[in-house]
C-alpha cells in the first residue's frame, strides 16, 4: 500500500512538474517583413517591436522572416503561436519579399487553423492595389484605401471596451507624437477597444473617435489590429508598449495576464 501512495504521488509531482513547465513556455511570435514605402522604416520599427515583446524576459521569443518569399510556408508558420504583420509590399522591394500565392495561402490557412494575427500600423494597407478581399478580411480592415491622416501630433488614446486586452488599463493615455488614422475600415463582426479622437482644429480632422485598436476572429485564429506606432519614438510610450504586448499574448493564446 506505501509503495502504491509513493508511486501515486511521485506520478502527481511529475505530471505538476510537466505542467509547470508547458506554462512556463514563451509564446513563440514571427514578425513578417521585409519591405515598407519609404515613409515606414521597417527595420527601425521591427527592432522595436522585438524590444518591447521582450519585456518581461522570457515571455515571448521573436523572429523574423524579412524574405517572406520562402519564409511563408507551411511548415514555418507551425512554429509559430501569433504572426505579427509589419509589411507592405512596393516595386522596389526584392524578389524574396514578393508573395506567391503559396505564400498567401499558407498565411491564410496558418490563421484560419488558429494561429494569432497582429496587423501593425501601416500593415493594413498592403495588397490593396488591386485588392486582396481575403488579405482585407484577415486583417479586420483597416487603412486599405480609404484611410488618411492629417499631420504628426500628441492625442489620447481612449479605451473603447472591456476585453482581455484593455481590462485592467487605464481609461485613456497621452500619446506621444504619432498619426492619427482617419476612416479606417473595420470589418464586420470587430470589436473596437481604443479610439482617439480627431481635433477637427487640426489638418483633417475628422471631429470623430477615430478607432486605433480593434480584434476580430478568422476562422480560429485571434486577430489584432493596432494602427498606431508609425515610428520607433511614438513606440516608445510606455501605454503604448503595454497595449502592443497584451495584443500581442491575447492574439496568441486567447488571454492576457492581469494588468500590474
Amino acid at each position: 500500500m506505501k509503495s502504491r501512495l509513493v508511486a501515486f504521488a511521485t506520478a502527481c509531482l511529475a505530471a505538476l512538474s510537466a505542467s509547470s513547465a508547458n506554462a512556463a513556455e514563451p509564446i513563440k511570435a514571427l514578425v513578417i517583413t521585409g519591405d515598407n514605402v519609404g515613409a515606414h522604416d521597417w527595420k527601425g520599427t521591427t527592432a522595436a517591436l522585438k524590444e518591447i515583446l521582450a519585456t518581461p524576459a522570457g515571455k515571448f521569443t521573436v523572429d523574423v522572416a524579412s524574405a517572406p518569399a520562402k519564409d511563408l510556408t507551411p511548415e514555418n508558420l507551425a512554429k509559430y503561436d501569433v504572426l505579427i504583420l509589419n509589411y507592405f509590399e512596393t516595386a522596389k522591394g526584392g524578389p524574396d519579399t514578393k508573395w506567391s500565392e503559396a505564400n498567401r495561402k499558407a498565411l491564410l490557412d496558418a490563421v484560419k487553423d488558429g494561429k494569432g494575427l497582429v496587423s501593425y500600423h501601416f500593415a493594413s494597407a498592403a495588397f490593396a492595389r488591386p485588392n486582396w478581399e481575403e488579405y482585407e478580411k484577415l486583417t479586420a480592415g483597416g487603412w486599405r484605401t480609404q484611410g488618411f491622416h492629417g499631420p504628426p501630433h500628441e492625442f489620447e488614446v481612449k479605451k473603447a471596451a472591456d476585453h482581455p486586452i484593455s481590462q485592467g488599463l487605464p481609461e485613456k493615455f497621452a500619446h506621444t507624437v504619432d498619426e492619427l488614422y482617419s476612416n479606417s475600415l473595420v470589418t464586420p463582426g470587430s470589436t473596437i477597444i481604443a479610439t482617439a479622437f480627431c481635433d477637427p482644429a487640426k489638418p483633417k480632422g475628422t471631429g470623430k473617435d477615430e478607432p486605433v485598436v480593434w480584434v476580430n476572429q478568422y476562422g480560429k485564429g485571434r486577430v489584432y489590429n493596432n494602427v498606431l506606432g508609425h515610428d520607433p519614438v511614438a513606440m516608445a510610450n510606455p501605454n503604448y508598449r503595454e497595449w502592443l504586448r497584451r495584443g500581442v499574448e491575447w492574439a496568441a493564446t486567447g488571454k492576457v495576464e492581469p494588468a500590474k
